[in-house]
């Protein structure tokens, strides 16, 4: 078993890859990305993770040179060989090599450059987190849109490094108009009044795939769920919180701005979620996930 990289075609060792020093990524975050986890060799999820780095490279006027199909084999076989069962997968494309070190779209003219990495999957579904609020603002849709997964992720970086420095594990990050966001790399359910509420999109997050099995899972359920704008007074006076990616699915956020909720542990209604909604997601990998997966890298 090895980290490998799948760079244009070809399968190396993770440490072995190279990308040209005039590539647009490397120079100018000019990339966009998904994460996937795999559960065996099939990745949960790839039908809308495909579906979101398609839109990602439409939002940053990208012009993608390989289908689904020739991905998903790439992958499958990156995955296959590696060989650690549950993976981690990153797929990464830049705008490719120019001509000059000049962000004038003119000097791209290189194809895009496909980086597949793959890792054992990291065992942090679950895992508790202690969130703070941080003065660093989420980035301005306006400005570069957080529904385009590029990248350009220092906006993420910077705030949870302020979030670490206050002693927490992850941020809440909060728009111009004082609206929750979302943390790090995670999006944000919050339980006010009995209702689990998320921001919505126009708040300025990234359309999490997770997100989107969670809506629909709880409506499902009978749980009151909504999207809304949240500020960080509702935040203070939240009954419970989790955060959901697809590497987390839910994590129970245990601590707040320093303040332990529930002693310390997931809030009572998480807690009983977290089982339900990894049984929900493994029916769905059996059901629908996996015989697309096979059907689509089928030769």
């Amino acid at each position: 078993m090895a980290n490998l990289c799948n760079l244009d075609g070809v399968i190396l060792p993770e440490a072995d890859a190279r990308i040209p020093v005039l590539d647009r990524g490397f120079l100018f975050g000019d990339s966009i990305y998904e994460v996937v986890r795999t559960w065996g060799e099939v990745p949960f999820a790839f039908p809308e993770h495909w579906a979101r780095l398609l839109a990602s490279a439409e939002g940053l006027r990208m012009a993608l040179d390989l289908d689904q199909r020739t991905v998903a084999r790439r992958i499958a076989a990156t995955v296959a060989q590696a060989g650690h069962g549950d993976s981690y997968v990153r797929v990464v494309v830049t705008r490719g090599a120019g001509e000059a070190p000049n962000i004038d779209l003119a000097y791209a003219t290189a194809k895009p450059c496909w980086v597949i990495l793959v890792r054992p999957a990291p065992r942090i579904a679950g895992l508790p987190a202690k969130l703070a609020a941080v003065d660093r603002l989420r980035n301005d849709r306006r400005a570069l849109d957080p529904a385009t997964k590029s990248g350009n992720y220092l906006n993420s970086v910077l705030g949870l490094a302020e979030a670490k420095d206050q002693g927490a594990t992850d941020c809440a990050m909060f728009n111009a108009q004082g609206e929750l966001t979302e943390a790090s790399t995670s999006n944000l359910f919050v339980r006010v009044d009995g209702v689990w509420c998320t921001p919505p999109l126009a708040a300025g997050i990234l359309a999490g795939i997770t997100r989107a099995l969670l809506l629909a899972f709880l409506a499902g359920r009978g749980e009151g769920v909504r999207e809304q704008h949240l500020r960080r007074t509702d935040l203070d006076r939240a009954e419970e919180m989790f955060l959901s990616s697809s590497l987390r699915d839910i994590a129970p956020v245990t601590h707040w701005n320093g303040r332990a909720l529930h002693g310390g542990g997931p809030g009572p209604r998480t807690a009983v979620l977290m089982p339900a909604f990894a049984q929900h997601c493994a029916g769905l990998l059996r059901d629908r996930y996996a015989p697309a997966w096979r059907a689509l890298v089928a030769e």
